[in-house]
């Protein structure tokens, strides 16, 4: 009999991609045999800033244990009823089934559901222990919890944090894969134009667009945000982006400057932890984190050589393209999750 897997997901209508990368595994899965559904809160709720057709249930219940439970939040006598009439209509999860959590709800999710089993889909490491205090330390945890079969991470950055940490528990690296049909390199398109996703490390970016027009060397260069858009719009500005700023910041893997190499974008900023694998100094340039002056620099360096076209600098548009649709493709990415998906249901390591 085949086990019902449910991802839990937020309702936030935010783009964000860890978000993206739970409905792609919901469809990988049922592609491949597999029952597996998201689970949102809000009866008919479904993110729409990406295109998908992903099986979807609907469960309040499970939203209140965890706002109860681990964000500590006191519901009003109104919101404990109004949630109660609510959750008569909700779909039910199968007790024999496998629940999914993202790692931003902490370690203590092993309070939830007691009698189900739990995987951790754990996309940033560096958010193992939210909402943890350091009197809470020493309580028993999911990661140690009888009902917990494995985590599964994006890079191996995170396998080595979370396998540092848990000697004794199944970590599983599944490969995210670039979707080519959107995000690609093409010469032609390309404008002077520098992108930049401006919701992490606001204070950095807001430092080094203002150095630059203080400076004024990159006159010809529109500077583009992308923040809020939908998965077209940002493929759209990548794939006619000549360069693109990296602002990630301790990142499982840090999604946005691999989608900007796949677009054939020079790659200028911080690796962020996880993305230290993929930013090679054939094609990107990685610049010491909070270091200003360092990344202004590089961004007029590479610019001007681009305003005149070296060779050298544009060869690494192509190489760096080559190098994440090689290493980061949709078939890599389909492949190891029904690996990693067969190694959890089979209990193997």
């Amino acid at each position: 009999m085949k086990k019902n897997i449910y991802f839990i997901c937020t309702d936030n209508k935010e783009p964000i991609g860890g978000v993206k990368q739970l409905y792609r595994q919901v469809d990988i899965l049922n592609k491949n045999g597999f029952n597996a559904f998201i689970v949102h809160r809000k009866k008919g709720f479904r993110h729409k800033w990406f295109k998908n057709e992903t099986k979807i249930i609907y469960n309040l219940s499970l939203y209140s244990k965890i706002e109860k439970i681990l964000m500590k939040k006191k519901l009003t006598l109104y919101k404990s009823l109004k949630n109660f009439i609510r959750s008569r209509n909700e779909d039910s999860i199968d007790k024999n089934g496998i629940l999914v959590f993202p790692e931003i709800y902490g370690p203590r999710i092993n309070e939830l559901n007691i009698d189900i089993d739990k995987v951790i889909f754990n996309q940033n490491c560096y958010y193992t222990f939210n909402n943890n205090k350091i009197k809470d330390l020493s309580i028993k945890n999911i990661y140690n919890d009888e009902s917990f079969l494995a985590s599964i991470v994006v890079s191996e950055d995170s396998k080595k944090y979370l396998q540092y940490i848990f000697t004794e528990s199944a970590t599983h690296r599944i490969h995210l894969g670039i979707n080519t049909n959107k995000f690609s390199y093409d010469k032609v398109s390309k404008k002077k134009q520098i992108a930049f996703m401006p919701r992490k490390l606001g204070h950095d970016i807001v430092q080094i667009v203002s150095i630059l027009k203080i400076r004024n060397n990159l006159k010809n260069w529109n500077f583009i945000p992308i923040d809020n858009k939908t998965e077209d719009e940002v493929a759209k500005i990548l794939n006619e982006s000549l360069i693109f700023l990296s602002l990630n910041h301790r990142e499982g893997f840090g999604l946005p400057p691999a989608e900007a190499m796949a677009s054939g974008c020079i790659v200028i900023g911080y690796a962020g932890q996880g993305g230290k694998e993929y930013f090679k100094t054939d094609f990107s340039f990685k610049i010491d984190e909070g270091n200003i002056i360092q990344f202004v620099d590089k961004i007029e360096e590479v610019a001007l050589k681009l305003e005149k076209e070296d060779n050298e600098i544009i060869k690494m548009s192509q190489y760096a393209s080559d190098y994440i649709l090689n290493n980061y493709n949709l078939k890599k990415e389909e492949e190891s999750i029904i690996l990693t998906w067969n190694k959890i249901l089979n209990n193997k390591k």
